[in-house]
């Protein structure tokens, strides 16, 4: 497989169902009481940007080859086979499947073999160069790439990219069997058909971990990316990039997900849309829902979601009495279409199935919601709800974060739900609700002095520095944003000076928290010959001991 390196909540179990030898078991985020993440040292959430996931050699030996370039091979690596369908006829029962260089046009039946397709090798396999150097699109584009039944026990895809497919993967999964597919290092892209649910993979019934895998230019009724749910069925979605997926009906642009647990975490979501065609639509980048009796819980973390499109929710949605949980999640610029001229919930959107108890539920922590009051065009519109929109008995609670710029009423509900928030950059108001509780450390500066909000970069200014590219730049003023989180709020993961509190937002609790500026009420020390010289204090040197600072 792939030996990239991972550092969430469930990096370790990602990697072993990858059969990796790579991961570093100390290198694991840890989970917070309320169900959010803590940084494992990675930082704060950044854009991925994977048009050919780079290869490395697998750690599992291939038992089956395949090179479209040799004809008449007996699937050996000296004498490879000409077609992936030979090589599936082929392998044993846990093949390894190793796939050169090269386009094939087949339509694909996964057997039930609990096989591993590994691509983007040169002639001879003896390296491999990325993901898009091995292509599986089928001979018409009616068709499947690829396609499963419900016994498949499992199956992993590495390396390769699959296109121009009705759809990209199909599996009608059965619970009993409780299948498990596995998708590294991958490019999914125009797959999909306008009516169809699920244009890059459709999953269902069975449990799924995707990593470092781009899905862009797919297309689906619901779903363009990623269609996926069942009572039993859990995903997990890392390190991966959605781009300008579109959806052409109204829930789920992006990904359309009603899974028993699910992951999402440091991907970026951008330029995905749902509901343009249909005229309304909701969740452009992803909709989370309950489909029945069985709870659904989805973690969000260290994501990016920017440009997505729906008529309310455009970045993501929370329906039909699921609940979620998002930290560190970076959410900028999302559109709305505009009802009535009125952009609603270009950001979140939760919503209820019926009555009483049906609530949808978000409790997130460190979020920065910035820019979200635009409307279908991306140009600045009348909005309401741009930070958060709730209907039909939903609750939100937020900590630690920022609301910035989402136009007026941003937090905003119908008279059945409430909204909490406390120690946060945001209105000290809400709209609509029956119930809204702006908490301690709730206040509205004159500016939040993000470092540069034309380019985009969320972190915050500091005459401490701010992180920048693996440096860090000394600035002219401070955001009031740091040193403003929730008192309890570990700052372990700051670098110093912290002022022992984290900052408010996506980089707060993490490596890039930019740093606290020293006043004359902070009083550091010094240990073992270190010096520090502001021109406003000195200090005696020379002693190993900590010495504190005089004026």
């Amino acid at each position: 497989m792939t030996c990239f390196h991972v550092k969430s909540a469930l990096a370790i179990g990602f990697a072993l169902a990858l059969g990796s030898a790579c991961t570093n078991p100390d290198e694991v985020a840890t989970t917070k009481p309320d169900g959010g993440f803590v940084d494992p040292g990675d930082g704060g959430p950044g854009v991925v940007d994977l048009t050919c996931p780079p290869l490395s050699m697998p750690v599992a030996a291939g038992t089956v080859f395949v090179d479209a370039a040799v004809a008449g091979g007996n699937g050996s690596q000296r004498a490879p086979f000409e077609s992936v369908a030979q090589a599936f006829a082929s392998a044993g029962p846990n093949g390894v499947i190793y796939v050169a260089a090269g386009t094939y046009k087949q339509s694909l039946d996964i057997p039930d073999k609990n096989l591993t397709l590994y691509g983007g090798f040169a002639s001879g396999f003896g390296s491999r160069t990325d993901a898009c150097a091995t292509i599986l699109e089928p001979t018409d584009a009616s068709q499947t790439v690829l396609e499963a039944s419900s016994n498949v026990q499992s199956f992993g895809l590495d390396g390769v990219t699959v296109q121009h497919g009705s759809r990209g993967l199909t599996v009608e999964g059965d619970p009993m069997v409780g299948a498990m597919y596995t998708i590294a290092s991958s490019v999914f892209a125009d797959n999909g058909k306008p009516d169809a649910v699920g244009g890059g993979a459709y999953l269902d019934r069975v449990s799924a971990k995707i990593s470092r895998t781009a899905f862009r230019g797919n297309r689906a009724e619901k779903g363009a990316a990623i269609a996926h749910g069942g009572d039993d069925a859990t995903i997990v979605i890392e390190e991966s990039v959605f781009d300008h997926n579109i959806g052409y009906s109204d829930h789920g642009g992006a990904l359309y997900l009603s899974p028993k647990t699910g992951t999402i975490i440091r991907n970026t979501f951008r330029g995905n849309e749902i509901g343009k065609t249909a005229g309304y639509g909701w969740g452009g980048a992803v909709i989370i829902y309950k489909a029945g009796a069985a709870p659904v819980t989805t973690d969000f973390a260290y994501n990016v979601f920017t440009d997505n499109l729906a008529s309310v929710g455009g970045a993501v949605f929370i329906d039909d009495g699921a609940t979620a949980t998002m930290s560190h999640d970076l959410l900028y610029r999302n559109r709305s279409i505009a009802e009535n001229g009125v952009a609603r919930g270009a950001a979140l959107y939760v919503d209820g199935l019926g009555g009483p108890g049906q609530g949808s539920r978000l409790v997130a922590d460190h979020l920065t919601v910035a820019n979200n009051n635009l409307g279908e065009d991306g140009a600045e519109s009348l909005a309401r709800g741009g930070g958060v929109y709730l209907e039909t008995y939903s609750t939100a609670t937020f900590t630690s974060s920022i609301f910035w710029n989402n136009g007026d009423e941003a937090l905003f509900g119908d008279p059945t739900c409430s909204i909490s928030v406390s120690y946060a950059i945001a209105p000290n108001s809400c709209s609509g609700v029956s119930t809204c509780t702006i908490g301690s450390g709730v206040f509205q500066p004159a500016a939040v002095e993000f470092v540069d909000e034309a380019a985009n970069d969320y972190h915050e200014k500091s005459t401490a520095g701010h992180f920048s590219n693996g440096t860090w730049v000394i600035d002219n003023v401070s955001s009031p944003a740091i040193d403003k989180a929730e008192p309890a709020a570990t700052v372990a993961a700051e670098p110093t000076p912290n002022g022992n509190r984290a900052n408010l937002g996506v980089y707060g609790q993490t490596a890039e928290a930019s740093k606290s500026p020293l006043t004359s009420q902070t009083t550091p020390t010094l240990t073992n010959n270190d010096s520090w010289s502001p021109s406003s204090w000195r200090c005696r040197i020379g002693d190993r001991r900590n010495v504190p600072l005089v004026r």
